[in-house]
């Protein structure tokens, strides 16, 4: 069995929390959290100690051109803070997640006004999921070795 990798769609006022399976298949909705980094903190703590994660993917907001602006670097700095609770962190190209998440709940009857939580939630599952995907499809699986 596999840990868990944690999706988080970091943005300044909230943060979208995606998980996923034992298996690594499937990315499914956590929570919503304060962008403030003393409410989010504590609440990845306690995520972290609960669930067996050994990952955390960040979404990395790049501009359309694939280059850094402010809200990468803001997303960095955000990875800095997450990367000293000891876990390793990696980066997820995001910058059609919000759209994609927002064109899923709007397909689905969801308006744009009761949209606003669940789209950071949404958004940290696309960004999850494809990211599992890439690793599936790249042949790049963690096998966990030593006999489990």
């Amino acid at each position: 069995m596999m840990s868990r990798v944690l999706g988080l769609d970091w943005g300044t006022r909230r943060i979208g929390v995606a998980i996923s399976d034992d298996e690594r298949r499937f990315a499914v909705g956590l929570a919503v959290w304060p962008g403030d980094a003393s409410d989010f903190l504590p609440l990845l703590k306690s995520t972290l100690s609960e669930e067996d994660i050994s990952l955390i993917v960040i979404g990395l907001p790049l501009t359309l051109q694939g280059s850094e602006g402010e809200s990468a670097q803001a997303a960095r700095k955000f990875a800095d803070i997450v990367c000293e609770l000891g876990v390793e962190v990696t980066f997820a190209d995001e910058r059609f997640t919000s759209f994609q998440a927002s064109r899923s709940l709007s397909q689905v009857g969801v308006n744009q006004k009761k949209q606003r939580g669940k789209l950071d939630m949404a958004a940290a599952v696309l960004l999850l999921q494809s990211f599992l995907d890439e690793q599936v499809n790249s042949g790049r699986r963690e096998i966990d070795g030593h006999g489990g």
